[in-house]
């Protein structure tokens, strides 16, 4: 008898975005849509200055999330601790149209993707359906980061605020690829990602 084997699905990806992504400075963070079976679905993906140890990524990692500012501004902070290993921190300007359709998307799907790249180019990926507690914060505050009128000032003020006192500690992630709406076009230039 032969050797089963489990065939996992072709993810695919807006070309321009990988290239822009892989060309960023770490390390830096970015969300986006990707499409497995046809159907698409949020990511969010993270590059670090070093490489995250296999056997600390196949463990896994706790994805945290909050909504904070003032009655005047918003920010979604993202927390991603590689158990024994870092904390990433990465803070999103609600007011950003790709943002709120990445953030819709995985809200209503109930799943997203989340992508790690080393400094060696290989990825770590995992695919999350959100349990009932999973984003309660970014569902509870949807409507308002949907009406968000967060301005860039606003924004790169808590991002200095944040570094000051990041809450949980770890490094801070560059947001990148967030201005081009053009990053979210699944139908025209893109690539194929063979999982192994």
């Amino acid at each position: 008898m032969g050797s089963i084997h489990t065939l996992l699905p072709r993810l695919t990806m807006n070309r321009q975005f990988v290239e822009d992504f892989l060309s960023a400075d770490v390390p830096c963070f970015a969300m986006g849509v990707i499409k497995e079976r046809k159907l698409p679905c949020g990511f969010l993906a993270l590059r670090t200055a070093e490489t995250i140890p296999s056997d600390i990524s196949h463990g896994g990692f706790n994805f945290g999330h909050s909504v904070f500012g003032t009655s005047k501004f918003e920010v979604v902070h993202f927390a991603f601790e590689f158990y024994n290993f870092q904390t990433f921190n990465a803070l999103v300007n609600p007011n950003n149209l790709l943002a709120q359709t990445v953030l819709s998307m995985m809200i209503e799907s109930g799943e997203y993707f989340f992508f790690a790249i080393s400094p060696s180019g290989a990825v770590t990926a995992f695919k999350t359906e959100i349990q009932q507690d999973d984003l309660s914060g970014i569902k509870a505050n949807l409507y308002r980061i949907k009406a968000s009128k967060t301005t860039d000032r606003q924004y790169a003020k808590a991002i200095a605020s944040f570094i000051e006192n990041p809450q949980p500690a770890g490094i801070m992630l560059n947001w990148v690829c967030r201005d081009n709406l053009k990053y979210l076009d699944l139908a025209g230039d893109t690539i194929e990602l063979n999982p192994a």
